[in-house]
């Protein structure tokens, strides 16, 4: 019904101002970040990585507003449809990731992993377009099996065996960052969606374990476990500790009120991918403790906006929106605080990149998209406000 309400029609200029002003100032901070991450400095002689990523990175945020804004276009009940469809399209992308491993394998094998499908001009990670297909998909199957969330063959069996090929196939590339996002985006959706927690509980568990174990049986992870607790031990400090210790010395060295813009020298070969994965320590060290801090309320704002959202939207009984928003928001919170935990030693050391802000395409198209569809059900929300006002 929404869809046919054309005479508010959906644009940046009518959106929600103070979401879309934080969502601005984050890709502005990451445009400024990236640059100065790849700075050109004589002792690091990065030239070619500069003007790669000043090629590039304005690439990835145009083509992910270009996605946002074809986003705020579509209808939720569009993406309702296709929701099933869509996810399994995105299990066919990790099963060529997963062939291109199996038949190719060193050749392509980059950091011990293969999680991207060249496309020419741009590289695609569909574990990145999973996250937001896992969550559409999740909502749907919430609502279509209602009166089943409190059963474990009928409610939680048949999405939990489908999120299994998912997370094998996931950690077949490898990449347990992005596994743990979307079974933590996936058990959110189950629970905002009322799943009994005689059942949700135990799921929680069987997660915990499972990663657990991933963690126990992988030589390379445990390693890194292990030098999590003591990153810059003389043992450690240049082996599996390197990247959390030059983190650290990254966030000592900016204080307070950081260093200055560009004047950093943890990316001097001292911190491994300062413009993706740990381009939150590199901040620390360059805007220091108040600049993280604001960047960090940022990312809250967008979460509390979103759950809001969700919830308006449930209130208006369209309990998909509602989900989909809730679930958005669950989504840019979990991985901005996997981020900001592993780079601050919080967490153990994994590679997952900072929405919004982090160098990587892919990356940034799935962050941009979600945020076009947070303010398309924003927008239907007033708009059925409006309609019920009229």
């Amino acid at each position: 019904m929404l869809a046919g309400r054309s005479a508010h029609p959906m644009s940046i200029i009518n959106a929600d101002r103070a979401l879309v002003s934080v969502f601005a100032g984050l890709l502005l901070v990451g445009l400024v970040m990236v640059y100065s991450a790849n700075l050109p400095l004589p002792s690091n002689n990065a030239e070619s990585v500069f003007w790669k990523s000043m090629r590039g990175h304005p690439i990835h945020l145009s083509i992910g507003l270009v996605a946002m804004l074809v986003m705020m276009r579509i209808p939720t009940s569009v993406l309702h449809a296709l929701s099933t469809p869509l996810f399994f399209f995105g299990i066919g992308l990790l099963a060529v990731v997963a062939a291109m491993k199996l038949v190719l394998g060193p050749a392509i094998i980059k950091d011990g992993a293969v999680r991207a499908i060249p496309l020419g001009v741009f590289t695609l990670q569909p574990a990145e377009l999973m996250k937001f297909f896992s969550l559409l998909f999740a909502a749907a199957y919430v609502i279509r099996r209602q009166d089943r969330m409190h059963t474990f063959v009928r409610g939680l069996l048949p999405i939990g065996f489908l999120m299994s090929l998912v997370m094998l196939l996931l950690l077949y590339q490898p990449d347990l960052g992005s596994t743990m996002v979307i079974m933590g985006i996936t058990a959110a959706i189950l629970f905002l969606g009322g799943m009994s927690m005689r059942i949700f509980v135990p799921l929680i568990l069987v997660l915990a374990g499972v990663f657990a174990l991933m963690v126990w049986l992988t030589p390379w992870r445990l390693a890194r476990l292990m030098s999590y607790l003591e990153p810059c031990d003389v043992n450690v400090a240049q082996t599996t500790g390197y990247q959390l210790c030059g983190a650290l010395i990254a966030f000592g060295r900016g204080g307070v009120f950081g260093s200055g813009l560009g004047t950093g020298i943890a990316k001097m070969g001292h911190l491994p991918l300062p413009h993706t994965d740990f381009i939150f320590a590199m901040m620390g060290e360059e805007i220091g403790f108040i600049g993280i801090t604001l960047v960090i309320m940022a990312f809250a704002f967008i979460v509390r906006r979103a759950i809001e959202i969700g919830r308006t939207a449930m209130s208006q009984e369209r309990l998909f929106a509602g989900l989909v928003a809730q679930g958005i928001g669950v989504w840019l919170g979990i991985q901005a605080l996997i981020h900001a935990g592993v780079n601050t030693g919080l967490l153990p050391t994994k590679g997952l990149t900072l929405p919004f802000i982090s160098h990587g395409g892919s990356s940034m198209l799935a962050a941009c998209i979600a945020m076009g569809v947070l303010l398309r059900i924003d927008s239907e929300n007033r708009q059925y406000v409006r309609g019920a006002t009229s």
